[in-house]
C-alpha cells in the first residue's frame, strides 16, 4: 500500500476517533451542566418546602394556644381556680413567643398584614385578661349575666381563628405551588438525564461498530494475503505489519473509549443517588402534610413520588448497570486483542478432551453428552484455542433441544496448511438470517432465555481472526449446527511480523 494512501486512512482513522471522543465528552459536560442547574432548582424548591411547613407549623400552634388561651379565660369566669389561671398566662406567654417566631419566617406582605392584625387583637385581649386577674371578684360577678356570643374577648378569639385560617390557606397554596415546581424540576432532570444517556448508548454504539468493522476488514484482509501471496514474501510481510499497527490502534480506541464512558456512568448513579434522597425527602414532608391536613392530598404528586419516581430512577440503576457490564465486556475484547501470542504445539485432541472434562458437571446437568474425536494436531497459541473452542462446547450445552437429548461432537480434519475443528450439536439451530450476525457484538439468536451479553461469538470471531483462521456455522433451525473453525496448522505471530 503507498505510504500516501496509507497515511490518509491513518488520518482518517484518528479523525474518527477523536470525533467520537469529542461527541462523547461534548454529551458528558451538556448533561453535567444540566444536571448542576436542575439539582440547584431542586435544592432551591426542597428549602422553600420545608420553609412553608414551618410557617403552617408556627400558624397551628398559634391557633392552639389561641384557644388555649379562651378556653382558660372562659374557665376563669365560670369558675376562678388558679389552674385557670396558670391555662391563660401560659398560653398567653407561649402566644406571643410564636407570634416572635412566626414574624421571622414570614416573606410576603400579605401574610406580615395578617400578623399585625393578629397583634393587636391580642394586645386588646390581653388588656381584658390582665383587668380579669386584677378584680376576679368584679370579672366573675359580671360574668354571671354575661352572653359569651358576645363578650369582647370571645369575639377577639374568633377573629384571631379567621385570620389563622386565611393564613393557613394562603400557606397551603404556596406550598401546592412549590411541590408543582419540585416535581417539573424533578421530571427535568429525568429527561435529560435519560437523553444523555440514550446519546451516550448511542456514541458507544457507533464506537463498537467502527471496532468490529475495522477488525473484521482487518482479519479479512490477513487470511487473504496468505492464501493469495504465497510466493511474496516482502510484500506480504509489508501489509502484515501494516495490519497489526491498524489492529492496535483500533484495540488502543476501543481501550478509550470504553475507559472514557465509565465516568459518565458514575455521575449518573450519583445524581441517581441524589434524586432518590431528595424524593424521600419529598415523600416524607408530603406524607406528614397530608397525616396533618388530608384536604391537601393530591393523588398524583402522591403517586408521582410514591410510585412513578421509584420506577424511573430503578429504570436508570438497570440501564446503567447493563450499559457497565457491556463496557466491562468491550474492556475485555480489548485485552484480548492486546495480549501477546505465544505459539506451541498443541495436542487438539488432549486439549479438548481437557475443556471437556472441565464442562463435565455443566454437560451433566443439562442431560449432555460431549464426544471428542480425532482432531490433528497444529501450531498456535493455547490460550486463545482454548478460550475458542471452550465458548463453543458451552454454547452448544447451554441452547441444547428441549425435545431431546443434547449431544456434542468434536471432531477434525487437515486440509493444504490448516486445520479444520468441527463443534456438532443437535440443539435448537440458528435461523439462516441470524447466521452471520451471531458473530457481530451484542447480538443474539432465538429466544432470550439464557444469561449473556451477545460478546461471546464476536470474541471466538475475533480470536479466530487473530490467530490467522476463519470461523463458520452451517445450521438449521430446530435441528441442529456445525460451527467450524479453520487455523493454520503453522502459526507465525503476527507480532513478530514487521
Amino acid at each position: 500500500m503507498p505510504d500516501t494512501v496509507r497515511q490518509r486512512y491513518e488520518k482518517i482513522g484518528r479523525r474518527r476517533v477523536l470525533a467520537l471522543l469529542g461527541v462523547g465528552l461534548t454529551l458528558l459536560v451538556i448533561a453535567i451542566a444540566a444536571a448542576v442547574v436542575t439539582l440547584g432548582s431542586i435544592t432551591e424548591d426542597t428549602d422553600a418546602v420545608e420553609r412553608v411547613l414551618e410557617r403552617q407549623a408556627s400558624i397551628d400552634s398559634l391557633a392552639t394556644y389561641n384557644e388555649q388561651i379562651a378556653a382558660g379565660r372562659r374557665g376563669y369566669l365560670l369558675q376562678p381556680d388558679p389552674a385557670f389561671t396558670r391555662t391563660v398566662r401560659e398560653a398567653s406567654s407561649d402566644f406571643e413567643a410564636e407570634q416572635a417566631r412566626l414574624e421571622d419566617l414570614l416573606n410576603a406582605r400579605e401574610e406580615f398584614d395578617r400578623l399585625e392584625e393578629i397583634k393587636a387583637l391580642n394586645a386588646e385581649r390581653t388588656v381584658l385578661i390582665d383587668a380579669m386577674f386584677a378584680d376576679p371578684d368584679t370579672a366573675f360577678a359580671e360574668a354571671r349575666d354575661l352572653d359569651f356570643n358576645e363578650d369582647a374577648g370571645v369575639l377577639i378569639t374568633q377573629d384571631i381563628r379567621e385570620i389563622a385560617e386565611e393564613m393557613a390557606a394562603f400557606e397551603s397554596e404556596q406550598l401546592v405551588r412549590r411541590n408543582r415546581a419540585q416535581l417539573e424540576s424533578l421530571v427535568q432532570l429525568y429527561v435529560v438525564g435519560g437523553v444523555a444517556l440514550l446519546l451516550l448508548l448511542g456514541v458507544m454504539g457507533t464506537a463498537v461498530l467502527v471496532v468490529l468493522r475495522y477488525n473484521r476488514d482487518l482479519a479479512a484482509a490477513q487470511v487473504s494475503l496468505r492464501e493469495a501471496n504465497l510466493g511474496l514474501e516482502t510484500a506480504v510481510s509489508d501489509r502484515t505489519a501494516e495490519l497489526v499497527r491498524a489492529n492496535e490502534e483500533i484495540q488502543r480506541f476501543a481501550y478509550i473509549v470504553s475507559h472514557d464512558l465509565r465516568s459518565p456512568l458514575v455521575n449518573v448513579l450519583g445524581f441517581t443517588s441524589e434524586l432518590d434522597e431528595a424524593r424521600k425527602l419529598i415523600r416524607a414532608h408530603l406524607e406528614e402534610l397530608y397525616e396533618a391536613d388530608p384536604k391537601l392530598r393530591d393523588e398524583e404528586a402522591w403517586l408521582a413520588v410514591d410510585e412513578d419516581l421509584p420506577e424511573a430512577l430503578g429504570f436508570i440503576r438497570t440501564s446503567t448497570e447493563k450499559m457497565d457490564r457491556l463496557i466491562n465486556s468491550i474492556l475485555e475484547l480489548s485485552r484480548q486483542g492486546r495480549r501477546k501470542l505465544e505459539p506451541e504445539h498443541l495436542d487438539m485432541e488432549e486439549l479438548v478432551g481437557n475443556i471437556a472434562v472441565s464442562l463435565h458437571q455443566r454437560a451433566e446437568e443439562a442431560g449432555a453428552t460431549v464426544e471428542v474425536k480425532a482432531i490433528p494436531d497444529l501450531e498456535s497459541d493455547r490460550i486463545a484455542v482454548e478460550q475458542i473452542l471452550q465458548n463453543l462446547i458451552e454454547n452448544a450445552i447451554k441452547y441444547a433441544s428441549p425435545d431431546r437429548p443434547c449431544e456434542v461432537i468434536v471432531e477434525g480434519s487437515k486440509a493444504v496448511g490448516t486445520v479444520r475443528i468441527d463443534v456438532i450439536d443437535n440443539g435448537r439451530g440458528i435461523a439462516e438470517a441470524d447466521q452471520e450476525r451471531i458473530f457481530e457484538l451484542f447480538r443474539r439468536a432465538g429466544p432470550q432465555d439464557q444469561e449473556g451479553e451477545g460478546l461471546g461469538l464476536a470474541n471466538v470471531r475475533a480470536l479466530a481472526y487473530r490467530l490467522g483462521g476463519t470461523i463458520e456455522v452451517d445450521s438449521e433451525l430446530g435441528q441442529g449446527s456445525r460451527f467450524r473453525l479453520s487455523l493454520p496448522a503453522k502459526f507465525v505471530a503476527q507480532e513478530a511480523v514487521t
